[in-house]
């Protein structure tokens, strides 16, 4: 069996590496648990709780002015100051979940800071939900389920293996970890590699339920503002889990890995993406976005005007810089004499793929001229392209996940933005009664967390017909010089369209920018998709049981304009 002491912290500083964030703090106390444990979860906001419901002795005096409880040598105090430092020299198992995730907020009989954790072998846990703490694990951590680690006032060590289901770290959460990681599902904001997350939010809805995500998040803001902390804590403290499993996660983010060669700019790559699904049968064309990027992917054709396009895709990062990446075949000799050859033999000169990059800067919202680009020369424009890159291939990878398990996300759109549903939802009395003139810019729609929304009824206007219409926009990004107001407002839209035989049926349009016409969303836009269904099921049940004396007299004086779209046909 364990035993333990409650000793002043300053007696064991010195079982802390010389890089250890813990001081010596007046008055506090450190556990020090010597053997294994096992418990059936640790909460390092208030060590002792857990370690209580362990103990069942009676009262012993633990010290001067602690008062608790003992069994088999452990003296657990009630009341006193606070466990800065639980240090186990063993190994700690824990059936359930370990979490610190104390925060400020003026009630003064809670700590201000959790508990640090010092493990001297492995640490086993179901699930890990830390901040503003600071684990050290000599061994190896197994997280089997959840590990979320969030904060830069917390720090995260592991001597040995990490090995974890799914991994979540943000908000420059310190990191020190062995180079043996085992990580399924990984979302990392603070290493700055690659991971599920880089260039869209959504993807950690795949990893946890919906019932733990912030859905009225526009996502703008980092992974951590889409976790709802309050409710994964619950879920993890309670014994439940809060990740999906490991095939739900495969079904709602299906990626193809297994698309491109890394991810390098190279000749393949580029041809692998404008060989994919993502440009539609028999179109030799494509536009997608994400944040502030939008890019075309172009496949070598003859356009309608008789002009030859070669391979080529391009990138733009708003008002901030142009990419231009084709493929073309470049003779492999030149001159008169291989012309010639070529010629008396009937062959065409033979050819080679050649890559071509090209750039232009903006300055003060206009672009420049285009320019070569290589890392060599213009290593800060180079650096943007790779990381822009990175994005396009990103978003064709999940675009090929989607065609490949025959696009889940937009069956689901279908099944659940329904005309009838849009109808049902759009009647509410916010909309019809408060909310319901969309030329007006004081009455077409109000904010609900990030989000903007606004519903079109069945009208005429201008003598036009106009058909039932829900619209969400969020801020994304900040305006560049030359913006008209309100462009940085992305928009997804959805129109009823009554005017055919048969069931209405819903065109699913949107924007990376308000006032820019709206395009189709395409069934391969897996993050757009899961966004517009996050928003969607949040603001159903933010407003079902709003009533129209709760919606605010001046709902929509913050409100994207609707004023630029365009006559319907």
């Amino acid at each position: 069996m364990p035993s333990a002491r409650i000793c002043p912290l300053a007696e064991v500083a010195h079982r802390l590496s010389a890089a250890s964030p813990l001081g010596a703090e007046p008055g506090a106390l450190a556990l020090h648990i010597t053997g294994d444990m096992h418990l059936p979860q640790l909460g390092l906001d208030d060590p002792l709780a857990d370690l209580s419901a362990w103990v069942q002795a009676g009262l012993m005096d633990a010290g001067p002015g602690l008062h608790g409880v003992v069994h088999d040598g452990i003296a657990v105090p009630v009341a006193g100051p606070r466990i800065a430092l639980v240090l186990i020299d063993g190994s700690l198992h824990l059936d359930g979940a370990l979490t610190a995730h104390t925060e400020p907020d003026g009630d003064a009989n809670r700590p201000t800071q959790p508990a640090h954790l010092v493990v001297t072998g492995d640490l086993h846990a179901r699930s890990a939900v830390l901040a503003r703490t600071h684990l050290h694990v000599d061994g190896a951590l197994h997280i089997a389920d959840l590990l979320w680690c969030h904060g830069d006032q917390g720090t995260l060590a592991v001597q040995g293996a990490l090995v974890a289901r799914v991994a979540v770290f943000t908000g420059g959460h310190a990191l020190h970890i062995a180079p043996a990681e085992q990580v399924a599902f990984l979302i990392d904001e603070v290493r700055g590699g690659p991971h599920l997350a880089e260039f869209s939010c959504e993807a950690v809805g795949a990893l946890v339920p919906h019932a733990l995500l912030r859905r009225l998040s526009d996502g703008e803001h980092g992974v951590a503002d889409l976790l709802d902390r309050r409710a994964v804590l619950a879920a993890v403290r309670s014994g439940g889990s809060a990740a999906r499993s490991s095939d739900e996660i495969a079904a709602a983010l299906p990626i193809a890995d297994d698309v491109f060669t890394g991810t390098d700019i190279s000749i393949g790559n580029l041809r692998a993406a404008l060989r994919s699904p993502v440009i539609p049968h028999k179109q030799f064309t494509a536009t997608g976005w994400f944040g502030q990027t939008d890019f075309l992917l172009c496949r070598k054709h003859v356009d309608a005007d008789g002009d030859a396009r070669d391979d080529h895709i391009h990138i733009t990062v708003w008002k901030t810089w142009d990419f231009y990446l084709s493929v073309d075949e470049a003779p492999v000799r030149t001159g008169l004499r291989a012309r010639l050859g070529a010629a008396a033999r009937l062959r065409r000169v033979p050819t080679a793929p050649r890559l071509t990059l090209a750039f232009r800067a903006y300055a003060a919202g206009v672009p420049g001229p285009w320019q070569p680009l290589d890392a060599a020369s213009h290593p800060a424009a180079w650096q943007a392209c790779e990381r822009a890159w990175r994005g396009v291939l990103d978003y064709v990878r999940r675009g090929v996940g989607q065609h490949r398990a025959h696009y889940p996300l937009h069956h689901r759109l279908q099944a659940e933005m329904t005309a009838a549903s849009i109808e049902e939802f759009t009647s509410l009395p916010v909309f019809a009664e408060r909310c319901s003139d969309w030329w007006d810019d004081a009455h077409n729609g109000w904010w609900e967390g990030d989000v903007w929304l606004g519903a079109r009824q069945p009208c005429m206007h201008n003598g036009v017909p106009r058909a039932r219409a829900l619209k969400f926009s969020w801020k994304n990004g900040d305006d560049a010089p030359g913006d008209a107001p309100d462009t940085t407002h992305s928009t997804y839209q959805m129109d009823v369209d009554e005017a055919r035989e048969g069931p209405a049926l819903v065109a699913f349009t949107y924007a990376q920018r308000q006032g820019e016409p709206r395009e189709p969303l395409p069934p391969c836009a897996a993050d757009h998709m899961a966004r517009l269904l996050r928003l969607h099921h949040g603001l159903q049940a933010q407003l079902r049981p709003v009533s129209a004396a709760d919606c605010p007299a001046d709902a929509g004086h913050r409100a994207p304009p609707n004023a630029t779209e365009a006559p319907p046909g």
